[in-house]
């Protein structure tokens, strides 16, 4: 060991430095005056310690976010081609204020997915595959399209019967169309009460542009149906 061009906290006469790190005792470190054990600390364990520090932090801090306190995706409301939605984070917003949402971590996710743009809609068909949607609002000619791929839910079962009677003459219905490999229909499900047209409403007067008639819809199984069916008011009423 070259001595005299170490470069060390501690002194060149440090009796420390005259035998390797390995060798030194216990009872030499004990021996040792406070200021030369804490550069001797300083010079071999610190840059150790703070990585393991570090370590630990890291770990308490991902099980606090992924297990103790975890964000939570309490309702989502996706918007499909044609039916704009003016100001996602204001709509968020005012459907956490009206469902009564306090805790932070718990959010409302509103979407807009172009269907004919291929990236958007496979993210849009990857989400739905998942079982990852609540709500669906787009014009009546995607309303259409989505009750024949088996998307949405049957509202006459879904709703509770009061619900269902106040809002049944508002109800949009369609078919369930099964095809096959070759795009051949192979069967036409009866005429079913998939939409709730929401034209009009306060939300759709205050949020959304669109050409068309504007229909609300449930996924035919919603990861949040309570939310979902607290929700549904706040865009009839």
């Amino acid at each position: 060991m070259d001595i005299k061009n170490r470069k060390t906290t501690l002194g060149d006469d440090a009796e420390i430095y005259n035998r390797s790190k390995d060798t030194i005792t216990k009872e030499e470190l004990k021996n040792l005056p406070l200021k030369q054990k804490l550069l001797y600390f300083k010079d071999y364990y610190l840059k150790g310690t703070l990585a393991v520090v570090a370590a630990v932090v890291f770990a308490l801090y991902m099980v606090y976010i992924t297990m103790i306190n975890p964000t939570k995706e309490v309702l989502s409301v996706m918007f499909l081609s044609g039916s704009y939605v003016s100001d996602q984070a204001g709509m968020s917003q005012s459907l956490k204020e009206y469902l009564g949402i306090e805790r932070k971590k718990d959010t409302v996710s509103v979407s807009y997915y172009d269907l004919n743009d291929s990236q958007m809609n496979m993210a849009y068909m990857t989400i739905v595959g998942a079982g990852q949607a609540d709500l669906i609002i787009c014009p009546y000619s995607v309303f259409e399209r989505q009750a024949r791929l088996g998307f949405l839910a049957d509202l006459s079962e879904y709703l509770p019967p009061e619900m269902y009677e106040r809002l049944s003459g508002r109800m949009v219905t369609g078919r369930v169309v099964e095809t096959d490999v070759t795009g051949e229909t192979q069967t036409i499900g009866d005429e079913l009460p998939y939409g709730i047209d929401i034209s009009g409403s306060a939300v759709c007067e205050e949020y959304v542009l669109s050409s068309e008639q504007t229909i609300l819809c449930v996924f035919a199984a919603p990861p949040n149906s309570e939310r979902v069916l607290q929700a549904i008011p706040y865009f009839t009423d």
